[in-house]
């Protein structure tokens, strides 16, 4: 008997078990929205420990609206329950992507679009099961390629070949959805230094793209992708590997040899423009230097970049 309980004190543990008066001290959020209109930002926020109840925060930048956020109603905001998160279209951009990547360990939570006003849509639908449920529906009876993942969001965001797109929802008619989809790449991103972000944060590790070669342009796609960084000797040390493939080439050994500067130029292309970002160190370059402590600017401007690029060809997958 005692051997039973210490092994599911054990399983509690690593299941992430919260004891009840810890939870009733917590504001669970379970799905999400923001909006930015009249040059202010709009969080709403679904609370499930409060009966299912919306909060609404107003700041002048995202980072001023999560932090009002931090407690509501006298209880710590708790995030790790997120399933859904709803953009207005007017925040589909690099600002939003970058805030929510870096701000938000999980990128496993829906993401869904709206032209509507986010209070209307909230006061007909804020719980995550009216969301999964339309979801659900979509991918049964839609041909289209539907992101439905943070992850999908930012890798298809900068997909310079396929066409897949966001689902883009509505309150009108008392239906959450009416067949309706964005595409991602309407999504506004600086494609190369959006690539190298996420790729460094492990945030993608697949992405398709095009390459121009020999006058002719050719689909590649490059995936399994793994980011390793180290700060020794002054010097940021990076290494990239991951496979390429190309449905328009059984030869791989230039283009291979293209996407990789193509990669090593997006790379530096960020971390170089932190050079000239004196009062804005960005959480990509502190995620890099030793991870534990603050990069202070005047280390990083005189630091040294070293950039190794591996990929292999599909043909030499078997040989891994």
């Amino acid at each position: 008997m005692k051997k039973i309980i210490i092994l599911l004190i054990v399983l509690l543990i690593f299941l992430g078990y919260t004891p009840y008066n810890e939870l009733n001290s917590l504001a669970v959020v379970d799905t999400l929205g923001i909006e930015f209109t009249d040059n202010k930002y709009y969080l709403y926020l679904n609370v499930i420990n409060d009966d299912n109840k919306v909060y609404k925060v107003t700041g002048d930048s995202l980072g001023e609206v999560f932090l009002k956020a931090r407690n509501i109603d006298n209880k710590k905001t708790y995030y790790k329950h997120l399933e859904v998160v709803i953009f207005n279209t007017n925040t589909l951009n690099d600002n939003t992507l970058n805030f929510f990547k870096d701000e938000f360990t999980s990128i496993d939570y829906l993401v869904l679009a709206t032209s509507d006003n986010l209070s209307d849509l909230f006061n007909k639908y804020h719980k995550r099961s009216d969301y999964k449920s339309f979801i659900r529906k979509e991918k049964e009876s839609s041909a289209s390629i539907i992101n439905t993942t943070f992850k999908e969001v930012l890798s298809s965001s900068l997909d310079d070949v396929k066409d897949s797109f966001l689902p883009l929802i509505s309150y009108k008619d008392n239906l959450i959805s009416k067949g309706v989809y964005i595409p991602s790449k309407d999504i506004t991103l600086d494609n190369g230094m959006a690539r190298a972000n996420y790729l460094l944060n492990g945030k993608i590790d697949t992405f398709n793209t095009k390459i121009d070669l020999d006058n002719k342009s050719y689909e590649v796609v490059l995936y399994d992708l793994k980011a390793s960084t180290k700060y020794k000797d002054n010097t940021i040390k990076i290494k990239i590997t991951g496979n390429i493939d190309s449905p328009d080439s059984n030869d791989l050994t230039k283009l291979k040899k293209k996407a990789s500067k193509m990669l090593e130029n997006n790379i530096k292309e960020l971390l170089n423009s932190e050079k000239n970002n004196k009062y804005n160190i960005s959480n990509t370059i502190n995620h890099i230097y030793l991870r534990k402590r603050k990069l202070d600017y005047n280390t990083y401007k005189n630091t040294n970049i070293n950039i190794d690029i591996n990929l292999l060809e599909k043909e030499k997958n078997n040989y891994d």
